[in-house]
């Protein structure tokens, strides 16, 4: 069976009133801040039952069909199997505890009375406010007069100690004043460079075609290598109708002028594309038909690391 204390207990903590048909009504009062001699009590939140109000709002019943998704003529079912239980155990003489809200029993007159459970943080309203008590003149004297005994005591049975302790401090400070002579002298040998009485033989880099074996000792960088076969041949056997209504895309960018960089590199490496822009990006377009399949066939004839392209129109 769907128990009924945790929708309640977080209806209450939603609002100030939660009514439980056939059973009756919760409701919270807010109890102001108030000091007594050297307390003052943070401000609070009270809960208190009413039996009167048993008619059913619909607030318990829409929670509970929402929280199991159920309908509503199912949750007020729910709520009522639940109201049977709690009277019940009533009967047995027990008591019904609501979550962290309270409790319910019957007293000796058979009559329902509720015992709030007083929680000070369970008031979301008031988190970080406490009681607290002021002290008085008199503890503040009380505490300072034993704490001078404590001293007192401390410092009679331990003056050997102190008085040995501070005179290893003045010894310490003794030492670490008085200066430390250090002769530098042999250290300034360390300071003269020697000269270098043979000027650096210039080296001259001889062209490719110049170099000869007694040269091997100067390593030529070479240019880049060109695009290969396939990049240099990339548009083609692709379809090139600038007429058409469909492109085969090889990437796409959201700024013109990262499109444009990105068309100077594939230009380097021999692949012809055009800028197009549709629905805010930049399309890099490779081949344009009106033929869709006929541009999803070609997108098979890309080098292997441009399979990626997608055909869009």
């Amino acid at each position: 069976m769907i128990s009924l204390t945790q929708h309640i207990e977080y209806l209450m903590m939603q609002g100030d009133c939660v009514v439980v048909p056939g059973w009756g009504a919760l409701i919270a009062s807010h109890v102001a801040s108030s000091s007594q001699d050297s307390r003052i009590n943070r401000p609070s939140r009270l809960i208190t039952f009413n039996p009167s109000i048993a008619h059913n709002d619909g607030l318990l019943a829409t929670s509970v069909a929402r929280r199991h998704n159920i309908s509503y003529a199912e949750a007020c079912k729910v709520i009522a199997d639940n109201v049977t239980a709690f009277r019940r155990q009533l009967a047995t003489g027990s008591e019904v505890p609501f979550s962290r809200l309270g409790v319910f029993k019957n007293d000796e007159n058979n009559k329902l009375i509720f015992t709030p459970t007083v929680i000070d943080e369970a008031s979301d309203e008031f988190f970080g406010l406490h009681s607290f008590e002021f002290p008085t003149l008199s503890t503040l004297s009380q505490a300072n007069d034993e704490h001078e005994q404590v001293a007192t005591s401390i410092f009679a049975s331990h003056g050997w100690r102190t008085a040995a302790a501070i005179a290893a401090i003045v010894g310490i400070g003794a030492l670490l004043s008085t200066p430390v002579i250090v002769d530098k002298g042999i250290d300034k040998a360390s300071l003269n460079i020697a000269s270098v009485k043979t000027p650096p033989t210039a080296i001259t880099v001889k062209p490719a075609a110049q170099a000869t074996a007694a040269d091997n000792h100067i390593t030529l960088i070479e240019p880049e290598a060109p695009a290969s076969a396939n990049e240099s041949a990339f548009n083609d056997g692709m379809p090139s109708d600038e007429n058409g209504t469909y492109f085969l895309v090889i990437n796409s960018c959201k700024k013109e002028h990262q499109a444009q960089a990105l068309a100077k590199q594939y230009a380097h490496k021999g692949i012809k594309c055009k800028i197009i822009a549709r629905k805010g990006y930049h399309h890099l377009v490779v081949a344009q038909s009106n033929n869709q399949q006929e541009l999803i066939k070609a997108k098979k004839l890309l080098p292997e690391k441009h399979r990626k392209a997608w055909v869009c129109k």
